[in-house]
């Protein structure tokens, strides 16, 4: 029971962040400039869109039996939430060289 809880927070953590890129396409959050940058705009769209889809099967998983899914969505969600923020870092690293 622990593990479907918590594999139901973690889904509602990628889901929500998921969202969160996906309505912050054009406009400024934290350090980032979206608006000024076509390139960070597609990368919170492919990215929203991923850990959209990464969130509900995670949750999917979490009421499920099945301890493989439920590994398997935890590993691709480490790996993406890894590689998501360091594309983004790439993005923090080119707006501090510009200022």
């Amino acid at each position: 029971m622990l593990l479907a809880i918590l594999m139901t927070i973690f889904g509602l953590i990628a889901a929500y962040e998921g969202c969160f890129f996906l309505t912050h396409l054009h406009k400024p959050f934290l350090i980032f400039h979206p608006e000024r940058q076509s390139a960070l705009s597609k990368a919170l769209l492919v990215w929203g869109i991923i850990l959209l889809i990464i969130g509900i099967l995670a949750i999917i998983a979490a009421w499920t039996d099945s301890i493989l899914f439920i590994v398997t969505m935890v590993v691709i969600g480490c790996v993406c939430e890894t590689l998501m923020a360091y594309s983004l870092m790439g993005y923090f690293q080119v707006g501090q060289r510009k200022n």
